[in-house]
């Protein structure tokens, strides 16, 4: 079967069974009731990883998203940003060389400056967890990307709150396999890598995977004359070793090294991408990780223990006056950067039951020290800052069969969060918070179809707000806790004429204790010049409400033809919240939440050797940030790829952004920085993302 018809897909050991989804009836008039056939032998089983007992999507009563190895691959996909479009209510922002803050139903991150931050999306790469490094989200020979929307607490504790996005890497094989692949395009592109995979030695296998990927990006600074200010460079390096000491007992290294070394010139006073920088930012990490995992097997019990060390240095500059000396009489000049250091350990150890009422039960160390120094040209000195969360858990997860059809699960997690902050300004603080998450979830199954509901509540720490302008009673900022409450229905689909299909429907309400709300304020530079600078306050907002829906679906209409529609809704606000200038806000919509997001697909098998897959993505308009009123427009983009493909060679001719649709990836309001207009008044400013890029990549198998 060609793999770009079914590109959602997981190497597993295990068979999967057949599935019916009897509630077909009600959800659409023209498909009747019928049996799929038992083909599963010849159908890989997708598990997702990230649940605590590795379940397939089918078993989890939430709402879950897979992207297969096969649909990265077709859509080019080398980084996180390159995916997020397929997932219903998935967002990111830029502000950086990539769009390495997510949001999951509107909760997430924009930005990271001065301020520490406890992320609200968990970024986990296999068993190490990068949340708060989005930058590190490339993808090369990886096996699945896995999106689990809502509060996630449960399994991952402070990071969970929005969801989880986890990267699995392909696993290392006990017989000799491999691929090398080169591809190039527009505005620069480049990519190389290639990966291999063999036994060793007995009981011993190993897999090593490399890429490089290069582009000028889509900017012409006009000032210096050069295409590449805000060019991406990129290196990832991973090795994985699979040492079976027993029948029962495995032993996994994995090793990580990660190069980015991407510009950062993104914004114009013109609103275009022709930028005037005489000091190009950049946007630099230099990442080592490992991570040690040990899986003893007894007849009924599993014991694992997962030990992992983080290391990252991250530079992130910006030529703040966009401009060069000389431009205009009454202009500015600033550059800003901010070099981060951080040091992460974890011990994950937990025991779980493989029994028809399966339990698991954990313990969860994490030891962080991050530290700062930010350099700025307005300021007097040198800032600098050290920042040191600590985690210890405990959780568990039962789940008790209800006669046949209906099963509970439930789930709990108790943290201890601590952190200490001190500044060069003097300013120390520590938190010490307990925090508490659970969750109760049914799912009755009928005629192997499942309807399922959950109840679940999760939390994120606390903080500092660390700019000694911000008033004594802001600087602290308290946990935030979500209840979320989900109703849905998932299964498959078959009609009498042949069409078969797989369903993914989930309605959800969260309510959001003390919203975390990340605002800023404009401040008149003391100099004189007209010019401003900017304030960065994380507050609580009394109430937030994020509520909507997600429906997946994939349709297999005949042998040749593919089809794909994911569809989020959402709507997403808060209120009772008072702004750093001291405005009140009853009711607001929250940033980067749109209402609407659409993903759809047509993959045709032309031969059995050629495909043409075209895809359409969809983004409704949406605030930018808190703090100002500019929006995103609706975002429409068309992709296409034809692929060819023999039993070893594999070539994509490809097409981003085909109409060459103007897409804003970030956006900024409430200033002026134009001494033209004498600073004055206030406009919006934006950064632009994906131009219309054709290229070439092909692959070879071995």
């Amino acid at each position: 079967m060609n793999k770009n018809i079914y590109y959602l897909h997981l190497r597993h050991r295990k068979k999967s069974s057949a599935a019916l989804c009897l509630l077909s009836a009600i959800l659409t008039s023209n498909i009747a009731h019928a049996q799929v056939n038992d083909d599963s032998a010849d159908i890989e089983r997708i598990v997702v990883t990230s649940d605590l007992r590795q379940q397939s999507p089918d078993n989890l009563a939430t709402s879950v998203a897979v992207l297969g190895e096969s649909l990265l691959e077709l859509r080019q996909a080398t980084h996180l940003e390159d995916a997020i479009a397929v997932v219903p209510n998935l967002n990111f922002s830029s502000g950086a060389s990539r769009g390495k803050f997510i949001q999951i139903r509107g909760i997430g991150e924009r930005s990271q400056f001065s301020e520490p931050i406890n992320p609200s999306v968990a970024l986990v790469v296999d068993e190490i967890n990068f949340s708060g490094i989005g930058g590190l989200g490339t993808l090369f020979d990886v096996q699945q990307v896995e999106v689990l929307s809502g509060p996630q607490s449960t399994g991952f504790g402070a990071t969970g709150l929005a969801g989880i996005v986890k990267i699995v890497s392909n696993q290392s094989t006990d017989f000799q396999e491999g691929f090398v692949q080169l591809g190039l395009g527009q505005s620069g592109y480049q990519k190389w890598g290639g990966a291999y995979s063999d036994q060793i030695a007995e009981g011993l296998t190993g897999r090593v995977a490399i890429q490089q990927v290069k582009s000028d990006g889509f900017v012409e600074n006009i000032f210096l004359g050069k295409d590449d200010t805000n060019n991406i460079d990129e290196f990832t390096a991973k090795v994985s070793l699979d040492y079976s000491l027993a029948d029962n007992a495995d032993l996994e290294l994995k090793l990580y090294h990660f190069d980015i070394d991407n510009g950062y010139d993104a914004f114009s006073l013109d609103n275009d991408n022709l930028t005037r920088s005489d000091e190009p930012g950049f946007d630099r990490t230099d990442t080592q990780a490992v991570s040690v995992k040990y899986i003893h097997d007894w007849d009924d019990t599993q014991f694992s223990i997962a030990v992992t060390q983080l290391e990252a240095e991250l530079d992130y500059a910006y030529d703040e006056d966009w401009t060069f000396v000389g431009f205009h009489p009454d202009e500015y000049a600033s550059f800003d950067q901010y070099t981060r250091d951080i040091s992460n350990q974890s011990l994950d150890a937990r025991f779980a039951s493989t029994e028809e009422q399966p339990w698991v039960i954990g313990f969860y160390y994490q030891s962080s020290e991050q530290s700062l120094l930010r350099q700025y040209t307005f300021a007097s000195a040198d800032f600098t800052s050290t920042y040191d969360p600590n985690s210890l858990a405990m959780y568990g997860e039962y789940s008790l069969q209800v006669g046949e059809p209906l099963s509970l699960t439930f789930g709990a997690r108790a943290e201890q969060f601590e952190a200490d902050y001190l500044d060069s300004n003097a300013f120390s603080e520590s938190l010490d918070d307990t925090l508490f998450a659970a969750k109760v979830s049914a799912q009755y199954r009928i005629n192997q179809a499942s309807i399922f509901s959950s109840i679940s509540r999760s939390y994120k720490a606390g903080g500092f707000n660390p700019d000694e302008r911000v008033g004594d009673s802001d600087r602290l900022f308290e946990p935030e806790y979500n209840w979320n409450y989900e109703l849905g229905v998932k299964g498959k689909i078959a009609s009498d004429n042949g069409v078969k299909g797989q369903l993914s429907l989930t309605f959800f309400y969260m309510e959001r204790e003390d919203a975390q709300v990340s605002d800023f304020a404009v401040l008149d530079r003391e100099d004189g010049s007209g010019a401003v600078e900017f304030i960065d306050v994380i507050g609580n907002a009394d109430t937030g409400l994020n509520k909507g829906m997600e429906v997946q679906t994939q349709w297999q209409i005949n042998d040749a033809l593919t089809m794909r529609v994911n569809v989020g809704y959402l709507d997403a606000t808060f209120g009772n919240y008072e702004t750093v200038d001291g405005t009140f806000v009853p009711k607001q919509f929250q940033a980067q939440a749109p209402k609407w997001t659409l993903y759809a697909s047509s993959n045709y098998a032309l031969t059995d050797a050629l495909s043409w897959l075209v895809e359409f993505e969809g983004k409704d308009r949406h605030r930018f940030s808190v703090g100002h009123d500019e929006t995103a427009p609706f975002t429409a983009l068309v992709n296409t790829y034809v692929t060819w493909q023999s039993e070893n060679v594999e070539v994509q001719l490809w097409a981003k952004n085909i109409f060459d649709r103007e897409v804003l990836t970030r956006g900024f309001g409430g200033f002026n920085n134009d001494p033209r207009d004498g600073y004055f008044p206030a406009k919006p400013y934006y950064q632009f993302g994906q131009e219309r890029q054709l290229g070439l990549t092909a692959t070879y198998r071995f």
